[in-house]
């Protein structure tokens, strides 16, 4: 069944999920008219993000934004990918390469996962450039030769920073603002929302609302009632603990998020310019806030003033009902292991763009349907992902972590872990990776050797093979210290604008 035609959308919410929808549905379909209603008396929470490289992509690609003013604007520390303090490695990186653990070698029988050793690191460019302190490579001319978006290289943004960038692109693209707070909503016999209120008494009618309030949900949850399926029978964290500390001369940038076990979780480190911001990311079942604080401390005497954020994992059964869609927070969230926040907002406000160009802005029921189906299988996908990290990480004997090593579900992982443990990482496995899942075979794989997660596949490299192997890593380890650039190099000559007019030339 044909809907009316959307020529009207009223966004609810100006947090960086409800900036990129509009951004979106704007660079697809200009003809129709954006507004996004959200008040400037709540402030910017001043937090790192962490992100994977489909952001780039979508930015540049999809949104069309220029890079060179975007890095100006967002000042971010290039992201290599992860370094996991997990399992039983000294510790072992996932990087954002395509073939780190699936490299098929001259000399060797098998693919390169069947070889990694400890520490797990070094096998291919962005892991060897971590490994040696490095960000990016130098092309001939020792400029940055940084790669095309969505290729291997993701950000570390500060989050008032990225706010006032999108609202800014926004602005530029004709998307509409209106300062003011939701007072409630006005709801057909039918179950659409027909216009929204503020507090001032104003009324905004749309054909369609994006709920971007966040976990407040305040449309998808509060006046639709759609229902929330927890994760909590899957990922136990509900709470984190955060802080930072202004870095210090002589204090590298770290071109990574590294990630360490801790008691009853885990904590993040994300690397900014001029600060460096760590979380503490716990279950509340296992420590309190304050018990949280004193480890944390502990473990960083650096930090300054900490905040208690809580949380739950999971996500609304439907997120587009009748014509009201909910992204980001009021959608879902699978806590912030892998950072998937931004990720997740970036897909969305895709299949919502994409879908309203090609129904000719009049969507259907089935492709609503299958908006949800999309929706749905994404964010059990990455709580699948995430269950991996937890089952397998044997680290620390603390009862937090006994539970998480006996009772946490894979679900969907489940047949690709299987097959891994009988016949480690073959190729062939792609067929098993869980529907919806952003992070492919290798980001599974990344985990499962990075984990040290035992296999029956009996298979022992000869010598020679070994040596080959050995041979590979130290050629990528002399590339990255003799042609890698630390991040404060990078960034100061992508700072100027005359490096990216060299590096991205204009097209003839």
């Amino acid at each position: 069944m044909m809907r009316r035609e959307i020529n009207q959308v009223v966004v609810l919410g100006a947090g960086s999920a409800g900036l990129l929808a509009a951004l979106a549905v704007r660079r697809r379909c200009p003809s129709i008219r954006v507004r996004v209603l959200a008040s400037r008396r709540i402030g910017t929470i001043g937090v790192g993000e962490g992100t994977v490289p489909y952001v780039p992509e979508f930015v540049h690609r999809y949104l069309g934004l220029d890079e060179a003013e975007t890095y100006r604007h967002l000042d971010p520390v290039y992201k290599l990918g992860v370094r996991f303090r997990w399992g039983r490695f000294q510790h072992y990186d996932y990087s954002f390469s395509a073939t780190q653990h699936l490299e098929r070698m001259r000399g060797l029988r098998r693919t390169t996962g069947y070889y990694v050793g400890d520490p797990c690191g070094g096998f291919d460019i962005a892991s060897a450039l971590m490994e040696n302190g490095r960000a990016m490579m130098s092309r001939p001319d020792g400029l940055p030769d940084v790669p095309q978006p969505g290729q291997w290289v993701a950000w570390h943004l500060e989050n008032q920073r990225l706010i006032e960038w999108l609202t800014g692109a926004c602005e530029a693209r004709g998307v509409e603002f209106i300062d003011g707070e939701m007072a409630g909503a006005e709801v057909s016999t039918e179950g659409e929302v027909v216009a929204l209120t503020s507090k001032a008494g104003e009324r905004f009618e749309a054909d369609l609302f994006v709920d971007a309030s966040g976990f407040r949900a305040e449309l998808i949850g509060g006046v639709l009632k759609e229902p929330f399926e927890s994760f909590a029978g899957s990922l136990f964290c509900d709470r984190a603990v955060v802080g930072g500390w202004d870095r210090g001369e002589g204090e590298a940038i770290l071109p990574y998020t590294v990630s360490d076990t801790m008691k009853a979780g885990w904590a993040w480190q994300i690397d900014h310019p001029e600060r460096v911001n760590r979380g503490y990311v716990f279950s509340s079942d296992h420590l309190t806030a304050d018990e949280a604080a004193e480890e944390f401390r502990a473990a960083n005497p650096k930090l300054g003033d900490l905040r208690e954020v809580r949380f739950r994992s999971g996500r609304r059964r439907r997120v587009w009902v009748g014509n009201v869609l909910a992204i980001g927070n009021a959608a879902g969230f699978v806590e912030p292991l892998e950072a998937t926040a931004i990720l997740s907002a970036c897909l969305q406000s895709r299949w919502l763009a994409d879908g309203l160009l090609d129904s000719l802005k009049r969507p259907t029921t089935s492709m609503r349907d299958l908006y949800n189906r999309l929706a749905g299988n994404l964010w059990d996908g990455i709580r699948d992902f995430l269950a991996v990290h937890y089952r397998f990480n044997d680290r620390l004997d603390t009862p937090f972590w006994r539970r998480c090593v006996n009772d946490t579900p894979l679900k969907g992982a489940e047949d690709l872990v299987a097959f891994y443990q009988e016949n480690g990482p073959s190729r062939l496995g792609e067929e098993l990776v869980p529907r919806g899942s952003p992070f492919g075979l290798e980001g599974f794989y990344a985990q499962l050797v990075g984990l040290g997660v035992p296999t029956r596949h009996g298979f022992e490299p000869t010598d020679e093979e070994r040596r080959v192997y050995e041979r590979f890593l130290g050629g990528l380890a002399t590339t990255a210290r003799e042609r890698g650039l630390t991040m404060e190099e990078t960034r100061e000559r992508l700072l100027k604008p005359e490096t990216w007019r060299a590096i991205r030339p204009p097209r003839a």
